[in-house]
């Protein structure tokens, strides 16, 4: 109930020697509503020998169908009505395993993000490192990496924005696609070194000997 106080809960139990998050949205919201609890940012992996950078683009835009469907199916029915994309494949991402997801994506000029709150959100990050332009919400916890200069972000649940950015970014596509790849490659660049396996073996193992520390400091 909201108007009941809840003076403990796990992040502030007397038995709770830390919490982990995967990002710095995430750790932000930590630090501001615990700020007694220690809490620590884990930096997430891409495998890059599965994603990993492709120009071999087609007309082609992926999506994850089981991401807040109502919006895509919103978003790909108007831009199917204005009939302004008629050239354009749309492949919803579903029952497949990593690597054909990577295939997909690498194939794909354009990834739309329909998530919301989440810790960090996987799947943008992994199409960026494919190469992908990603349009779409950054679900709070892709703040980090949904840069300006490859990436379009649109306000939750603003489908009309949403369907006019597709139409915009694919037009500067259809006129020069290689301004579109550049684009993918610079994201691929930085989701990679940012965000490596080796990054998240550090963090992991630094976290993990803090939080030693400080249990044998109880």
């Amino acid at each position: 109930s909201i108007n009941k106080n809840y003076p403990q809960n796990p992040y502030n139990h007397k038995d709770t020697i830390a919490t982990i998050v995967a990002s710095d949205d995430a750790l932000s919201y930590m630090n501001y509503a615990f700020p007694n609890t220690k809490t620590y940012k884990i930096t997430l992996g891409i495998n890059h020998s599965i994603f990993n950078y492709s120009d071999k683009k087609q007309k082609q835009i992926c999506f994850m169908p089981r991401k807040l469907m109502e919006d895509a199916r919103q978003v790909i029915l108007i831009l199917k009505l204005r009939k302004n994309l008629k050239d354009w494949k749309f492949i919803p991402i579903e029952n497949k395993n990593e690597k054909e997801v990577a295939q997909i994506m690498k194939e794909s000029a354009f990834f739309l993000n329909f998530n919301r709150c989440e810790g960090f959100g996987l799947p943008a990050a992994e199409a960026m490192a494919c190469g992908c332009y990603v349009i779409g919400y950054h679900g709070q916890g892709g703040k980090e990496y949904f840069k300006h200069d490859f990436s379009s972000v649109i306000e939750d649940g603003n489908i009309i924005e949403y369907v006019k950015k597709i139409e915009e970014i694919t037009m500067v596509y259809e006129k020069n696609p290689n301004l579109i790849l550049e684009k993918g490659r610079h994201a691929s660049e930085f989701i990679l070194s940012n965000y490596s396996i080796e990054k998240e073996e550090e963090s992991t193992i630094n976290i993990w000997n803090n939080i030693l520390k400080l249990k044998q400091s109880l």
